[in-house]
Order: C-alpha cells, then structure tokens, then sequence
C-alpha cells in the first residue's frame, strides 16, 4: 500500500530542488560580489604584493579592511566564524595568486595527491611561556618559508590576540 501518490513525492523533491537552485545562485551572487571587492582591493595594491599584504590585521590595514569585511558578515549571522576565517583566507590567497575569489581556496592544496613526511616533534614534559613564544616564532617561520603566507598571518593573528604579551622571539620575521 502506497500512502503517498506520484505526485506528492514528485512535489516534495521539486520544491527541494528549488531550494538547492536558490542556494547555488545564491552563493554565486555572493562569490561575485566578494571578487568586486577583491578587484577593489587589487587596484588599492600600490606596491609589490608581498609588501602589500606584509603583516596581519592589527598592522596592516588591508588585511583589517578584509577582516572587518568578513567579521560583519558573522557578527550578522549570515556565516559562521569559521566560515569567517575560511573566507578571509581565500580572499587573502586570491589577491596574491591574481585569480578569482572562491570560498574553498584555502582548501584545495597545491600539491594534491602528494605525500610529505614530516618528522614527529617530541613529548612535551613541561614548558614555559617563554618556550611556547619560542616554538610558535619557529612554526611562524616554517609556514612563511614554506610561502603560506596567509597561514602565519592568521597564525599571528591569533597568538596576538590570545596570549597576552606575544611576540616573535627567536627568528626574524
């Protein structure tokens, strides 16, 4: 026995299907939008993108324009905080690839598919303050000699605004 005509099921699926359209067009529209402003933000460069982009949020006054950008999209309610940073990554990594804004870029790896070892850092028995600004200067180090530029900015962004007192220690910056 069959409760639920043809129909019923065929009008169920259709208005989720409208739903899925609505979504794409959606974030398509969004996508379109964030690349004005990465065009914007572009033209704004008026050095080299390196220097351009040198910094994070709190001394670079680009990177805070991007972070306020994305900050009021959460503070909104339209995205998560997450989404938040995922996005100001992508953004960050569209200016300085030249390419086009996409909300997964910080996702997808230059090197897909490649496997890379990496040796397993020891056991920590006790530490210091001192020693974890240590580590975390050598770990914003690795990440910009490896070019993920982005990647230690947001790292520094958040050893800035959590733990009081922060600063790179051992290594040049």
């Amino acid at each position: 026995m069959s409760i639920f005509s043809k129909n019923i099921v065929s009008a169920i699926f259709k208005s989720f299907e409208g739903e899925a359209k609505a979504i794409a067009k959606a974030r398509t529209d969004q996508d379109k939008a964030i690349n004005v402003a990465l065009d914007a933000m572009t033209l704004a460069c008026d050095k080299p993108k390196a220097l351009f982009m040198k910094g994070n949020a709190k001394t670079n006054e680009a990177r805070a324009e991007v972070k306020a950008l994305f900050d009021g999209l959460v503070e909104k309610g339209f995205i998560s905080k997450s989404s938040g940073a995922s996005y100001q990554s992508a953004f960050w990594i569209a200016f300085e690839q030249g390419i086009a804004f996409q909300r997964d870029l910080n996702n997808k790896k230059e090197n897909a598919g490649e496997k890379v070892s990496t040796p397993k850092s020891g056991k920590v028995i006790s530490t210091t303050r001192a020693e974890l600004d240590k580590t975390i200067s050598k770990a914003l180090a690795q990440a910009r000699s490896l070019g993920l530029t982005e990647f230690a900015a947001e790292m520094l962004d958040l050893c800035l605004e959590s733990l009081d007192g922060f600063n790179e220690t051992v290594l040049d910056k």
